[in-house]
This record gives C-alpha cells, sequence and structure tokens, in this order.
C-alpha cells in the first residue's frame, strides 16, 4: 500500500515504529530516495512532489512526514492516497489526530493504519521485560513492578531509566534496590507515596516524603495542589468502586491514567468515608488560609505552610 498511517499518545513507541521502517528502508534502498518532514517543515505540496520524484538509482521511495499537525488543511493530499503506485511509500505519523476530520477518515479508508496507545499496567509492565530481555539484562519481578509504577507508563521514561540501571547493575540482577536508588519518581508518583503513607498511618514515612520532596527543590504550593488532586481522586475512587464499575471505565470517566486508577483503588481502601471527606476538608482550610492571609506562604518563606502541611499528615496517625 502506498500509504502508512501510525498514530496514537504513545508517542516512544511511534516513533520507534517510525525509526523502524526508515531503517528497514535505508538497508535495502539507502538514502538517496528517502525523504523526512517534520512538523511545519514539510507542506502537502512538497509532500507530494517527492512523492512523485521517479527513484533514482533505486526501486522506491520513502517520503515520511513526522509529527504531522492535523489542524491544516490538506485536500490535495487527501485525493492524493487514493491512488496506490508501487514506486513509493508515504509515512505520515502523530500523536495529534484528530477522528473528527475527513482527512483523518481517508487515511483510514486508504492507509494502512496502527495506533500506538498508551499501554495498560498490565501490557506496560509485560511490554518493560520484553525490553528488558532483549538488553540482555536481568530484573526482579518486584524491581519491574516498582520501576513500571515510578515510570507511570511512560515508555520513554523507562527505557531512560532502564538503561541507567544496566549500566549500574553491571551485568547482574536488578533489585528493587537499585530502583529506589536510582530511578527518582516524578511529582505524582511521590505524592502518591506520601498519601499512601498517611493512609497507612505511618506519619513519620510521610513526614519524610514531604520533606524529601521539599528538598529537591519541588514547588511547595505545587505538592499541596497535588494531595488535592490526590485526595479528591481518592473520593471519587472510592464511591465509583463500590459500584463494581471495572477500573478501565472509571480511568474513562474520570480521565485518569489506568496506572493511576490501579494504583490508587488499593489507597482508598486505606481510608474510611469519612477520613478522606475529613482530609479533604482540612486541605481545602488550608487553601482557604493561604488566599486569606491567615496563612502565610511565599517561595522564600514556605515554613509555616509547611509546618501546616506536616500537622495535616500527623492528624492522620
Amino acid at each position: 500500500m502506498a500509504t502508512i498511517f501510525y498514530y496514537g499518545e504513545n508517542r516512544y513507541l511511534l516513533n520507534q515504529a517510525v525509526k523502524e521502517v526508515i531503517e528497514k528502508f535505508k538497508a535495502k534502498e539507502g538514502d538517496l530516495n528517502l525523504n523526512v518532514f517534520s512538523g511545519s517543515e514539510g507542506n502537502e505540496e512538497t509532500v507530494i512532489s517527492s512523492c512523485q520524484t521517479p527513484p533514482f538509482l533505486g526501486n522506491h521511495r520513502l517520503v515520511v512526514w513526522k509529527d504531522f499537525d492535523f489542524k491544516k488543511t490538506t485536500p490535495l493530499l487527501a485525493k492524493f492516497i487514493e491512488a496506490e503506485t508501487p514506486d513509493y511509500t508515504l509515512l505520515i505519523a502523530t500523536s495529534n489526530a484528530d477522528a473528527r476530520l475527513a482527512f483523518f477518515k481517508a487515511l483510514k479508508k486508504f492507509a494502512k493504519v496502527e495506533e500506538f496507545e498508551n499501554l495498560k499496567p498490565a501490557g506496560f509492565q509485560k511490554w518493560l521485560q520484553a525490553e528488558t530481555a532483549k538488553k540482555n539484562l536481568k530484573i526482579e519481578s518486584a524491581a519491574l513492578e516498582l520501576l513500571a509504577t515510578y515510570t507511570l507508563g511512560d515508555s520513554a521514561a523507562a527505557m531512560s531509566e532502564l538503561e541507567k540501571l544496566g549500566m549500574y547493575s553491571d551485568g547482574e540482577t536488578i533489585t528493587r534496590g537499585m530502583v529506589e536508588l536510582l530511578t527518582h519518581p516524578d511529582l505524582h508518583t511521590s505524592v502518591f507515596r506520601l498519601t499512601d503513607a498517611i493512609g497507612a498511618k505511618r506519619s513519620n514515612a510521610a513526614l519524610s516524603d514531604l520533606r524529601d520532596l521539599i528538598s529537591r527543590g519541588e514547588n511547595l504550593m505545587q505538592i499541596f495542589f497535588m494531595i488535592v488532586r490526590q485526595f479528591r481522586i481518592l473520593l471519587s475512587l472510592q464511591d465509583l468502586a463500590k459500584k463494581n464499575i471495572p477500573q478501565g471505565e472509571i480511568a474513562k470517566q474520570l480521565k485518569l491514567h489506568p496506572f493511576v486508577v490501579q494504583n490508587s483503588i488499593p489507597q482508598a481502601r486505606n481510608f474510611s468515608a469519612e477520613e478522606l471527606k475529613r482530609a479533604y476538608a482540612q486541605l481545602l482550610e488550608i487553601d482557604t488560609g493561604v488566599k486569606t492571609g491567615k496563612l502565610s506562604y511565599s517561595a522564600d518563606n514556605p515554613t509555616e505552610f509547611a509546618l501546616a502541611l506536616e500537622k495535616f499528615i500527623v492528624s492522620f496517625s
């Protein structure tokens, strides 16, 4: 088929697939008949012209348009992709496809289409295990699970951390301790751990997580809003989980990543409904205090605000 269309939210897998097509073409045809455009570098006239240029000292031409912008009007290209010819392949790739548009529908009809979705937790761990094996690395199951949790299903982040862990392990099995030592979870994961410690009544661990975030230079107000967000998620999850709604459907309803839902449902069970309501009310009181000036806060002097958060944490011990 003359046209290939790759799209989806998982930019890492999408880019890897594009790279694989290019590398296979170069291995067979070289790069004389390869044209690669990225985003605004391309336009439909230039891309069509490249496709129509006969192969030079070769049998085939590959034209790639990465980061395609669906906001562009492409009436000529929509008509062009209807034709099939053995002389060229046009690969269009984007992480921001718009299924409502006529060009998307034309691609679905006339192109070879593949979607690269964000992997669900079980699928992500299976993929991560396979990638680990490809690199001839060994990893404990507990380490794999923790790495998946820390990177929240982000394929690019997971591969970056896996490279680092592979160098550190130096042929030995990657352990959970290595992941804890070398992989710094993002702010969302750190706040999740903090909230988990609160629910488990481990106030010392929660206080340690809070102080670690502050020492890493994270903005205290952003930390606060992430804590508020997590408790809001827990309130919603607790209500939906009682209705026996599947996790996938909950993720769609709340517009959350499947990893967030999978990890947060057990966390929600650590709190009673009354505790979650009390926590949310206390956080609202802190927020009101800052907005009304009763509680002082500035980036240069966050002491009073930090103390209010510590008191909130201790209140659940």
